[in-house]
């Protein structure tokens, strides 16, 4: 294994001499390497450190500098996002007043490749000598058992082997380790919490998913003044005045409690003057509406009202609460909206 890695490491050095994309393919492969050298060599620590944070009734705070302090910065967000409240805290800012952040409770880990770093060992001690701090757990994850390995309650130590640049130094190998084996960790918790997709949409409200399992049909509808209202009796110069008023193709017919009747679309108007002819000015609501139209509760997700228009091939569906009509909503503004099946 480490002969290949060295071959590779000089293949990408005269890559101007070789073929470029197989000297790419050679870094990835490396990269590959050492983490499926991880998931085959799982440190037994791992385990702990799951169970720790499941116990655990405070906040997760990362920490590292350099490119460990990047691969802490998107672990922070990657557990928050899986409903593990964490945050990023910088070495050299934890010491000049952001260490306040961590409160009793919370679990600190550190990332370092070398398992040493000042900054850290001085945060860290911080934390072990302050009785503010008693009840904070504190762990190393590491890719080298250095001098903060012995200052820590658990540490974690990945295997490693060499870096993928070619020169062994760029963290490469190591940083890709690190985000990978934090990645399980919180897809692990997260899971064992029982995080499902609709707490992964409350904590992503603005995402894609989020809206399909968040939003209901009553952040779409027109309702109120923008609702065209047909009364049962209104001719049909009135209905085509309410319909092309209101700008939606489509009318509700209510009647004196404001309890659905039926609706008139665009498409009941055309087939109403085919049928009936000059005398369709003389017909009211009643005579033109279709009855028994497609529904939905005000509270039902927007991602519902979606999928009942597609498979019944329609672009509006009437929104009642208690029989009444309270609102239209259209697949116009659903799909604009990113709303998707």
């Amino acid at each position: 294994m480490l002969d290949q890695q060295k071959e590779s490491a000089f293949a990408v050095q005269g890559a101007s001499k070789l073929d470029i994309k197989q000297a790419i393919s050679d870094v990835i492969l490396q990269e590959s390497q050492a983490l499926m050298a991880v998931a085959n060599n799982v440190p037994e620590t791992a385990s702990i450190l799951v169970n720790k944070i499941l116990e655990n009734t405070g906040k997760i705070v990362f920490s590292g500098l350099g490119k460990s302090g990047l691969v802490a910065q998107k672990l922070a967000a990657t557990f928050s996002s899986l409903g593990i409240p964490s945050i990023f805290l910088h070495a050299c800012e934890a010491l000049h007043g952001d260490l306040g952040v961590i409160q009793q409770n919370d679990i600190f880990i550190a990332l370092s490749k070398s398992g040493t770093g000042t900054e850290l060992e001085n945060v860290i001690a911080s934390l072990k000598n302050n009785k503010n701090f008693t009840k904070n757990y504190t762990v190393l994850i590491c890719c080298n058992n250095g001098s903060l390995s012995g200052l820590v309650d658990l540490v974690v130590t990945l295997p490693f082997e060499r870096e993928a640049c070619h020169l062994n130094l760029a963290p490469t190998n190591s940083s890709t380790l690190m985000m990978a084996f934090g990645d399980a960790i919180a897809v692990v918790v997260s899971s064992m919490h029982n995080f499902d997709k609709n707490c992964f949409a409350r904590v992503h409200p603005a995402g894609a998913l989020g809206k399909r399992l968040v939003l209901t049909v009553n952040h779409f509808m027109y309702s109120g003044h923008d609702l065209p209202v047909i009364k049962m009796d209104s001719n049909f110069s009135e209905i085509l005045y309410i319909i092309s008023s209101k700008k939606l193709g489509i009318g509700v017919v209510v009647d004196s409690k404001n309890s659905l009747c039926g609706i008139v679309t665009d498409g009941d108007l055309r087939r109403a003057c085919d049928k009936f002819g000059p005398d369709v000015f003389n017909k009211t609501a009643t005579e033109i509406m279709t009855q028994n139209p497609k529904t939905i509760n005000i509270d039902t997700l927007a991602l519902t009202a979606l999928e009942v228009m597609e498979s019944f091939n329609i672009t509006s569906l009437v929104i009642v609460e208690n029989s009444i009509a309270v609102g239209i909503i259209h697949i116009h503004d659903l799909i604009k909206a990113g709303i998707k099946g």
